[in-house]
């Protein structure tokens, strides 16, 4: 009998997790479309041509980056690729990615940073 409420317990412990992850997930691919939605808006933003011709997007939505001497930062964010052969179809589902880095040196303050990377060959998906 205890075996069977620690499975059921179990149970809905991984579906709690599994919801959480997916609500983050999506609140993601929403800061993503929300700094795509932004820059696509400004004048002086990512040329249509160019968008047109990449392969996948990333998007990392508020980089931040943080240090006093010895730094880091952190961001998580979305890449999509276009389907079909030689990246020429409509565009695919998203996948998650994080972004991850530190350093060391004569440094002192932070930052959050939008990026919006574009890969314009095959090679670089």
């Amino acid at each position: 009998m205890r075996k069977i409420w620690i499975a059921a317990a179990l149970s809905v412990l991984v579906s709690g997790l599994t919801t959480w992850g997916q609500e983050k997930e999506t609140e993601r691919l929403k800061e993503c479309g929300q700094v795509m939605k932004e820059i696509l808006g400004v004048p002086d933003g990512i040329p249509q041509e160019l968008l047109d011709k990449a392969e996948c997007v990333v998007v990392f939505p508020s980089v931040k980056k943080f240090a006093i001497g010895i730094g880091g930062s952190y961001g998580r964010g979305a890449l999509i690729c276009r389907s079909g052969k030689d990246y020429s179809g409509p565009w695919g589902a998203p996948a998650m990615y994080a972004l991850e880095g530190g350093n060391i040196g004569f440094q002192l303050g932070g930052q959050a940073t939008d990026f919006v990377l574009l890969v314009m060959n095959e090679s670089g998906a």
